[in-house]
């Protein structure tokens, strides 16, 4: 299999046929910038682009000459020299609030809606990224596509070292919805073997009461409460969990890598494209961020080093071994490119060197365009 690294238009190409497009990879390398970078360039060739981010940090926000990002659509102002037509919108991803947007929008009645957000072990789950975080990521990308306002929606997914629990988060989600460990309190009638919340008297009833001492703190009464409560909207919301997972597969959904040229990183973006060869998803490519370019010329022979002035014989043999050093590291980043883009057929393999300045405004997601396009 023949290594296919980037050309200028492939990039671009790809993204005009994608709606959506999803950025993984596991913190600290600099996945928010390259997603931020692609939304602007999207947005620059005259897109209607929306950018997710789940940053913490809010470098999103300052890059893109914003004071804040919040869990609604901000208006990013274009430099000058973009395509007529085009437009940036970011956000950042509030768990909180998508959680509760998804159950006042499938909630049947007011009381049911108010009842599940006044309990208090929803407030301490939907408040808690532990566990939901992935999973609202997608579910405020459904909201933004159902709604048609963007050509194309680029998601700064949470970071994790396998993409594969992001994939996973809709059955997470599910499962955690359906609380099988504490769901049997719920059936409306005991079977063999089995009591249901019902025959114990509901969840004020003495049995779950006595349980309720043994555990603590109200917490089995919370609980059942809020499973009770969630019985309502359970078939809405998990209809809506479904859809968001095929969403996954759809030919308008495209999945993009970002790691660094690291043996493990690189490991990490080839199982992510095993798996997604797996599952028919479209894998876009993998940029590999921080790569050691190579030397713009030749490096200074010994003799050449003896030849400066102002340098001693300890500053020649430190320069020269660093020169050594960074040759070596530039082989082996070009290396691991090149094994990258084997293993991943036909997918792409960007590199983005490591730069001198960091990328906190608009000019310098504007100075990655280069690279990305080959």
């Amino acid at each position: 299999m023949t290594a296919h690294h980037a050309s200028p238009t492939e990039l671009s190409g790809r993204l005009d046929r994608l709606g959506v497009l999803l950025v993984c990879g596991s913190g600290g390398v600099g996945k928010t910038s390259v997603a931020a970078a692609i939304a602007l360039d999207e947005a620059m060739r005259g897109r209607r682009v929306c950018v997710i981010t789940i940053d913490p940090a809010k470098r999103l926000a300052q890059a893109m000459g914003l004071t804040r990002l919040e869990d609604r659509e901000r208006k990013v102002k274009l430099p000058q020299g973009g395509t007529a037509g085009g437009s940036l919108h970011a956000l950042m991803l509030d768990p909180k609030t998508a959680f509760d947007r998804m159950v006042t929008e499938t909630a049947s009645t007011d009381e049911e809606r108010d009842r599940i957000l006044g309990n208090r072990v929803y407030q301490q789950v939907s408040g808690s990224s532990s566990g939901t975080q992935e999973y609202m990521a997608l579910e405020r990308l459904y909201e933004l596509d159902r709604g048609g306002k963007y050509d194309l929606i680029v998601v700064d997914t949470p970071p994790a070292a396998h993409a594969k629990d992001m994939l996973e988060s809709p059955h997470r989600m599910l499962r955690f919805l359906e609380g099988k460990s504490l769901r049997w309190f719920l059936k409306p009638g005991a079977k063999a073997g089995k009591l249901g919340l019902k025959a114990l008297g509901g969840s004020n009833g003495p049995v779950v009461g006595l349980l309720q001492k043994i555990t603590g703190a109200e917490m089995l009464r919370d609980t059942t409460e809020f499973l009770e409560s969630m019985e309502g909207i359970y078939g809405s919301v998990s209809d809506r969990i479904r859809v968001v997972d095929r969403m996954f597969g759809s030919p308008n959904t495209g999945f993009l890598a970002v790691t660094s040229p690291e043996r493990e990183s690189v490991d990490q973006a080839v199982a992510f494209w095993e798996l997604l060869e797996e599952r028919r998803y479209c894998f876009v490519g993998t940029v590999v961020n921080r790569v050691e370019p190579p030397a713009p010329g030749t490096y200074a022979s010994d003799a050449e080093l003896d030849a400066l002035e102002g340098i001693d014989e300890s500053l020649a043999a430190r320069i020269a071994a660093a020169q050594v050093d960074h040759s070596a590291l530039a082989s082996r980043d070009r290396s691991r490119l090149d094994e990258l883009a084997r293993e991943t057929g036909d997918a792409l393999t960007i590199s983005i060197p490591r730069l001198a300045r960091m990328v906190n405004d608009l000019d310098g997601l504007r100075a990655l365009a280069p690279y990305l396009h080959g």
